[in-house]
């Protein structure tokens, strides 16, 4: 037990710091986890091309700071701390690569929000618990309480839908004419749109919170 009479961790199985949490707290947090998950799942079933994608990594966070969460008892499958490192590390540098050069003429400031996001939780993963870590694991938790906050107020909406990152590839393409380019960023910006009608304010308020306070809990608890 520590000061605060939490359980300490013990770095066991597949999760990064398993009993960190009370169980009942553990149990609460992971059927959140998944419900944000289950949302984040339908919405990929009603959408597609770069927005299935976009849900995907959410998907894929939601899942992650599920097994995050779940208590080392409780925890059936134990996936390997490999797998997740791998996993969102992968999946960062593709939605980085997405957001510098552009997929499919579509290049947005979303993308590259999300690769923080997943590079976040690939940090998560890899038990940052050290003093040293304090200073970047606190800058991050504002971060995403920041993050919170502009889903709450839908500022997240308005980023969407600005004018987006200009494509390395369109630049090499289209660099004869200024017009060409402009009407190519206004494309972009017309069918470049992650987030599009649907309401997720909740879920992604949810999930960043989620992430803010595991990564909270971590570096006091432990």
């Amino acid at each position: 037990m520590n000061m605060l009479g939490m359980p300490m961790a013990r770095g066991v199985g597949g999760h990064a710091i398993p009993d960190l949490l009370p169980v009942w707290l553990g149990i609460v947090w992971t059927a959140l986890c998944l419900a944000i998950a289950a949302s984040h799942l339908r919405h990929m079933a009603l959408t597609e091309g770069q927005r299935r994608s976009w849900h995907a990594c959410h998907v894929l966070m939601a899942f992650g700071m599920a097994f995050m969460y779940v208590p080392a008892q409780l925890d059936p499958v134990a996936v390997s701390l490999g797998f997740w490192k791998f996993t969102f590390a992968a999946a960062g540098l593709i939605a980085a690569i997405w957001a510098i050069g552009g997929v499919g003429r579509v290049s947005t400031l979303i993308w590259l929000l999300t690769s923080i996001d997943l590079g976040v939780m690939l940090y998560m993963w890899t038990s940052p618990t050290r003093s040293s870590s304090a200073p970047l694991t606190w800058l991050l938790v504002a971060y995403l309480a920041a993050e919170g906050v502009m889903w709450a107020l839908d500022l997240y909406r308005r980023l969407d839908g600005a004018t987006p990152i200009v494509s390395w590839r369109l630049l090499a393409v289209e660099s004869g004419s200024v017009a060409s380019l402009r009407s190519a960023a206004g494309e972009q910006q017309q069918s470049g749109a992650l987030i599009g009608e649907l309401d997720i304010s909740a879920s992604m308020i949810a999930l960043t919170l989620g992430m803010a306070y595991m990564l909270a809990a971590m570096q006091l608890m432990s």
